[in-house]
This record gives C-alpha cells, structure tokens and sequence, in this order.
C-alpha cells in the first residue's frame, strides 16, 4: 500500500521494491562506519526480510521493509520493522535518511504503527547490514537520535566501537598461546593456560574488506594485573595481520553480561593499543504511551 503525505507533490510511503535497491545501497553507503563492510546486494536482500548471520534469525513475528519516495523520484529514506510477539514489543531494526530531520520523523512514525499506542525497541539486534554492530552511531547518527527521542524513545545501551590501523608496532606478547579455528563464526580462539587453569582467552572472526574482528580479550579475576590482557592482545592483532586485515574493530559493551569482563581495564588496554573511538552506539526503547 503506498501512503501519501499530503499528495503528489510531498513524499509517499510505500513497501520497499526490488527496483529500490540502488537508491537504499546510497542511502547506507552514506552511513558507514570505519571498519564496517560496504554493504551488499545480497546483505540488503537478506536484511529487508530479517534474515542474519547473527541474532535476527530468531523473529518470528512480520518484517516490513518500507521507503519514502522523493516527489521527483529518487529514495529518500527506508526504515525496517519487525514484530516479536511472543518475545516482547515490535523492533525498530534499522533505519536511514540522509540525516534529515522530517525524513527520519515521518519514517519512525511509520515504524510505530507496527506497536499503536504500545512499547517498542529500536535498534538493539544485529542486521545483516552491518558486520555485528548493534545499536545506532551517536555522533554519526545524530539526527536520527534526536527524531527518536521527540517520538519518545529513550536511550537505555550504550556501547564503544574501537577501531585501529595494523599492523601496531611495539606490544608486548605471550609466549605459549594455544591457537584453533572456529567455524561459527570463523576465526580463531586463542587460550593462555597455567597448571591446567584458563587464564586468558580472545576471540577473533576473520577479515571482511580487510577489517579483523574482535569479540573478546578476557582475563580471569584471579589473573588480573599480570599484564595478559595486553600481552594477549597483542597476539591477536598479530594473528589477523597474518590474516591480511589492514584494520581491527571491537565493539566493548560498557555494561557487558559476562562477569568476568571489566570494560575500564579493557577500555586501557585498547587504548595501549592505538584503538580510538569511533563512536557509541545506543540502543532505544519506547514504553507504553500513559493514558
């Protein structure tokens, strides 16, 4: 069904069509992170039906691709809703307008018509647009925050994306790391042991246009201080230079569900490691509208 805001010569919104995909893949091109893929034809395809190698594999309720049509042709926004309903509220998947203000509006006021008057989340699982990145850039994405908070979304997760150059010259590293692929995601796992004791594991997937991930550098409370951290790490970005990545990207929750996880030290030790900050990445939610 398309929608017309106010007739002929404002723009309409209507269901995304194949014959969209070049305008959207401008669209998210002009949202890019550093160190995050550029995106697909075959990422775009799996993304407007919720499908991803990460956790959208599990809605199960409607996926609802729509664009906003400039008068004059052309695509000038496209936001993706899901329902969820027997996990919770619907879900703002994702959402891009060239970060203006009226578009990124009236695209989140279509979003709410998957909730009425009930809650909603935005942002907060993982699309095959991007490479695991949960959450909406703050800095980057600064209007859309700001169209998010006037329809009544409050930012509630909040997490750091890190990037660095490799290779990086002068870390210290670990001798005797144990090393093996893994499949789900591939990569590699590398464990530090003493006297049959895990002290200190990472997790990394390999490179994509060049960018390395990093899922964790853990150390176990009863081995903090000891430098492994820092050491462990510099294992790991050599292990993805031998992989061919050219940068390395870690998204470090600032409030992570992993106890054994200290997001300050991990913050110092990537800091050591010529990481910057590339931007915070919030998570939203609307709760029921009072009555």
């Amino acid at each position: 069904m398309t929608i017309l805001l106010g007739g002929a010569e404002f723009p309409q919104l209507r269901p995304f069509e194949s014959a969209d995909e070049a305008g959207v893949l401008e669209l998210l091109a002009a949202d890019r992170l550093p160190g995050q893929p550029a995106c697909s034809t075959r990422m775009l395809a799996d993304a407007v039906v919720g499908r991803s190698a990460t956790d959208l594999a599990g809605l199960e309720g409607p996926v609802v691709t729509t664009v906003l049509c400039a008068p004059g042709g052309g695509i000038e926004g496209v936001v993706c809703c899901a329902g969820r309903p027997s996990d919770g509220p619907p879900l703002l998947l994702w959402l891009h307008c060239r970060e203006d203000f009226s578009t990124a509006q009236a695209l989140i006021a279509q979003a709410l018509q998957f909730c009425a008057a009930g809650p909603m989340h935005a942002f907060t699982l993982a699309c095959a647009l991007t490479r695991g990145l949960v959450g909406l850039p703050e800095r980057h994405r600064r209007v859309t925050r700001e169209a998010l908070r006037a329809a009544g979304f409050t930012s509630w997760g909040r997490c750091r994306y890190l990037r660095a150059e490799l290779p990086v010259a002068g870390l210290p590293h670990l001798a005797g790391v144990q090393m093996n692929d893994t499949t789900a995601p591939p990569g590699k796992h590398l464990e530090v042991r003493r006297r049959g004791r895990v002290l200190a594991q990472a997790a990394l997937e390999r490179p994509i246009d060049g960018a390395g991930l990093i899922r964790s550098v853990t150390v176990a409370p009863y081995a903090r201080g000891e430098g492994l951290g820092l050491g462990l790490l510099g294992n790991a970005l050599d292990v993805l230079t031998s992989l061919g990545a050219r940068e390395a990207i870690v998204y470090l929750d600032e409030l992570p569900a992993d106890l054994e996880r200290d997001p300050i030290a991990a913050l110092r030790t990537y800091a050591a490691s010529d990481f910057t900050e590339v931007d915070q990445l919030l998570t939203f939610t609307r709760t029921l509208a009072p009555r």
